[in-house]
């Protein structure tokens, strides 16, 4: 698909991956919307947060990727990405790094994968910050040594540090938009 980016960011828990997110859908990069089988949050929208499926709706030849997280499947479809590229250029999507390398194999032309960096000690507090108990970050900074989560994958396009949103969402969209239109 000539043209096209898959933006995938990528990080550890707390690294923005969410908020970044949301800056690049208010300028017009449209989100991958991906599937889960946890039951929906209040305030959760099936389509706009995620596709909630049971677990035997999730049949592995429809996606991309999978992922267990907190006893929950998690997955691209192929047929998100194909639809949302057909519409847009340019569309993001947050994955673990696993993800990531599955849709970078995918779509090797169109995805861009977007390291987003934070140290171990930022990452506590950004979790903090948003309300992690005390046993939830002790199990996600586990997680992150155990994965290497801190560590950009060999597969990384870019590497940011986000300080601040919005300085980050834009330093991403000019690196995407200024190497697309130079290819």
């Amino acid at each position: 698909m000539a043209g096209k980016t898959i933006i995938v960011l990528v990080g550890p828990s707390g690294s923005g991956k969410t908020s970044i997110g949301e800056v690049l859908s208010k300028h017009g990069i449209h989100r991958l919307v991906t599937t889960t089988t946890r039951k929906p949050r209040p305030g959760e929208t099936e389509g706009v947060d995620y596709y909630f499926r049971d677990f035997d709706e999730m049949k592995i030849k429809y996606f991309i990727e999978q992922t267990v997280y907190n006893d929950n499947r998690y997955g691209l479809t192929k047929a998100e990405v194909k639809n949302k590229l057909e519409k847009y250029d340019y569309v993001h999507v947050s994955l673990d790094q696993n993800g990531a390398k599955a849709i970078k194999e995918a779509f090797p032309k169109e995805a861009f994968v977007v390291f987003l960096q934070i140290s171990e000690e930022e990452m506590i507090h950004r979790m903090k910050l948003r309300g992690d108990t005390q046993a939830e970050i002790e199990k996600r900074i586990d997680f992150s040594r155990r994965t290497n989560e801190l560590v950009p994958p060999v597969y990384t396009d870019l590497i940011v540090e986000n300080i601040e949103i919005n300085t980050a969402a834009q330093e991403i969209i000019d690196h995407v938009t200024k190497n697309t239109l130079s290819h």
